[in-house]
């Protein structure tokens, strides 16, 4: 007869996800609020909750019965937080340090020991409809996103391991930089976590001479996709652009100069990959890719576009971090850019928490998995801040006509 097994992971419940994502932020992030109601555990509690359900301040003050007003919780913020870019700069610092204190021993232990590790850089653009605050310089202009050009920008910088992602920092971005000026802060901070990089993995928004430039400083081995310029026939050849490289069968590697015959012309390493999609999304033909790359010769063009899917993750980490970030009409730089950097701890906190939970039990030959998503995450922490704060009780308010 077979015997049970005993429990081969530890439970975690969402006490210690709560304290672990308040103790780092206390103590690389304080608000400066001693004593009193509320203290800094209150207000990153409160932070916490708009987070898990994507609310801004002044609903989660309305829906917890035991929080602070939302008028007093946001003028703490408003004493803690200043929206000088000197002081933002010194904000991202702090943040940096909790994102990184946050990471898991099995990826911080082989950091320290200089493992190298793939990383992806991005932009992430959440729409802005207001004013700037302080300087003209807060706000960035793109395409038209949600009904305006107007938008506050992140770059960050993440880890991919064993296909997850994890946020390692995070900064601001000014409409007065370059996207060069971005790339060369964010390896600045590598360097300061001594992290060695395998591969680069970069956004076609990035394809530019002067990331180029900046990349091989650094010797950084790295893959780009170059967007496609250049009218196109109607048999599928292009006229100009990368597309006159789509001519053979096969991938290969070749040399393409941007801006030939301009002074800013660049020459640099292509990979052209083609792709049959076997009649996926409707499609019975050849797709043609291409890549900047950088000291990756030895690698098939074919396998970097396998490599370069890694990135996807990325994106689908943006799309989560939209799900878990709370929402502000406030103006403060300083105030978006805190909220941004907790959903970001929730995101890290997750994938953190996801190998754990999925194998439960053992028994005889039979596993049991439960597979954590990340909105029943947030849902365990959100019931438990409204354990410890109480829940206001919905009232409906009648009209009676006469």
């Amino acid at each position: 007869m077979s015997q049970r097994q005993p429990k081969r992971t530890k439970s975690v419940v969402s006490a210690q996800l709560r304290d672990a994502i308040v103790t780092v932020a206390q103590q690389h992030v304080p608000l400066a609020v001693v004593g009193g109601d509320p203290d800094d555990r209150w207000l990153w509690e409160i932070l916490l909750y708009a987070s898990a359900n994507a609310l801004n301040i002044e609903s989660a003050c309305n829906e917890l019965a035991d929080a602070p007003s939302g008028n007093t919780t946001r003028e703490y913020f408003k004493e803690a937080l200043c929206d000088q870019r000197p002081s933002l700069v010194a904000l991202e610092a702090e943040l940096n340090a909790a994102l990184h204190d946050q990471l898991p021993r099995r990826i911080r232990k082989p950091l320290a020991q200089g493992r190298s590790y793939e990383v992806a850089i991005d932009l992430h653009d959440i729409p802005y409809h207001g004013q700037p605050a302080l300087a003209p310089d807060e706000i960035r202009h793109g395409p038209a996103k949600s009904g305006t050009t107007q938008c506050h920008s992140y770059a960050t910088l993440a880890i991919v391991h064993q296909s997850q992602r994890y946020e390692l920092a995070l900064s601001f971005v000014w409409a007065d930089e370059t996207l060069a000026a971005v790339v060369e802060r964010l390896l600045a901070l590598k360097n300061k976590l001594n992290l060695r990089v395998r591969r680069a993995y970069l956004d076609k928004g990035f394809c530019s001479q002067s990331v180029f430039t900046v990349l091989r400083a650094h010797r950084l081995p790295y893959i780009i996709p170059i967007p496609r310029r250049g009218k196109q026939l109607a048999d599928g050849r292009y006229l100009g652009g990368i597309g006159r490289l789509f001519s053979r069968c096969r991938g290969y590697y070749a040399r393409y100069t941007f801006n030939a015959g301009l002074p800013t012309e660049y020459t640099t390493d292509v990979a052209l990959v083609r792709t049959y999609s076997g009649g996926r999304y409707g499609r019975h033909r050849g797709e043609w890719f291409a890549y900047a790359v950088y000291a990756l010769e030895h690698i098939p063009p074919n396998q970097i576009f396998s490599l370069y899917r890694r990135r996807f993750g990325i994106e689908s980490g943006y799309r989560q971090l939209d799900q878990v970030r709370a929402r502000t009409r406030s103006n403060s730089p300083a105030l978006r850019l805190l909220l941004v950097a907790v959903a970001l701890l929730l995101l890290n906190a997750y994938l953190a928490l996801r190998q754990r939970w999925l194998t439960m039990r053992r028994y005889d030959q039979r596993v049991r998995y439960l597979w954590l998503t990340l909105a029943r995450l947030v849902l365990f922490l959100s019931r438990l801040l409204e354990q410890l704060y109480g829940v206001r009780p919905l009232v409906q308010n009648l009209h009676t006509q006469t």
